[in-house]
């Protein structure tokens, strides 16, 4: 595969010199996984006509973790701030000391998007994948969560669509299984006393998952609990993730699932999605969402999508059985009107 005849250290990274037996993605591809699985990442290099293969520790060492930790203090208490404005009628100006009746709408919603980009992480790591930890994006009062949400950066090379797709469906599954338990959570609270509040001017769209919980949970209140709110959005976000575009969530499923071939499925979802905002709109629908999620995934599919270093192994039966699931819970968390005034 790779004939070494001289090894060198420098610090924890290792270089190997010696002529590659194949070519260079064949290399990379069949190395990855075992140096992976010691914590390093590959890479081929020719310096002064030599072969020098690289094995680089994978590490997050030179992010500035104090500006994850920043932004998830600020969006957590942009979120409280939300919801004690939201669903409380707390006025953040003269009654300050009441915006604390926020705070379990935000754990429930900071518990959902960190265990989804946390599952996202963990497996970006274990495949031997640079990964940041998550970044949160605060936006209160302007956003009705208080939040745009939050992601990861994936820096490097993809090894494979193995590795692909399980980077891409853990984030999605393992945060819709928090925003189940939320949502159940939310339904078995006692009713919360409210004030005038925004809650009371829109109702919400149900998608499939959240009205079959409400069928089974016995509901102790008579509205949305603030927390079962955070449920929702959970739902909301994960439908929305699950989108076979770009790289989101679900266009990382895809990609790994049909290859190039994504790129067209990738092109034609955010115009379905725009043509039908326009449709309820012209029927006096509120289509406004639609349009903005059309126009939000045709920049993720302008971008297009990185190849894997392996391109072409397939992914196995289970896999692909997994990937259609996933979809299917895109459509069950989906909702066309999400908010109706």
């Amino acid at each position: 595969m790779f004939h070494v005849y001289e090894i060198r250290t420098s610090g924890p990274v290792i270089r190997y010199y010696g002529e590659p037996l194949v070519d260079s993605k064949t290399l990379l591809a069949t190395l990855w996984n075992d140096f992976a699985g010691r914590g390093y990442e590959l890479e081929l290099k020719r310096e002064h006509g030599e072969f020098i293969l690289l094995a680089l520790p994978v590490s997050d060492t030179n992010d500035n973790k104090h500006v994850n930790v920043i932004l998830a203090i600020a969006t957590t208490l942009a979120i409280t701030l939300t919801g004690a404005v939201l669903f409380y009628g707390v006025n953040p100006i003269t009654d300050p000391f009441l915006i604390y009746k926020g705070l379990p709408f935000a754990a429930a919603v900071m518990f959902v998007l960190g265990s989804h980009e946390l599952a996202h992480y963990y497996v970006a790591k274990r495949r031997g994948m640079k990964a940041s930890l998550p970044f949160f994006i605060p936006l209160p009062l302007i956003s009705p969560v208080g939040t745009l949400g939050a992601l990861i950066k994936l820096k490097g090379a993809i090894p494979d669509r193995k590795s692909l797709f399980d980077v891409g469906i853990a984030g999605p599954l393992v945060g819709l299984a928090a925003a189940v338990i939320v949502t159940i959570v939310g339904f078995l609270l006692p009713p919360v006393a409210t004030g005038p509040s925004q809650a009371q001017t829109f109702a919400l769209g149900t998608p499939l998952l959240f009205a079959l919980i409400e069928k089974v949970v016995p509901i102790t209140s008579t509205g949305t609990h603030p927390v079962a709110f955070a449920g929702w959005i959970g739902m909301l976000i994960t439908s929305l993730n699950l989108l076979p575009v770009g790289q989101l969530d679900g266009g990382h499923i895809a990609r790994a699932i049909s290859g190039e071939k994504t790129a067209y499925i990738s092109a034609a979802v955010p115009l379905v999605l725009m043509a039908t905002g326009v449709y309820y709109s012209l029927n006096g629908l509120n289509g406004e969402m639609l349009l903005f999620w059309g126009f939000f995934t045709l920049l993720f599919a302008t971008g297009g999508h990185p190849q894997p270093i392996n391109d072409t192994k397939k992914l196995d039966s289970k896999r692909v059985v997994l990937g259609i699931i996933a979809f299917g819970l895109c459509v069950a968390c989906f909702t066309p009107i999400p908010i109706q005034a």
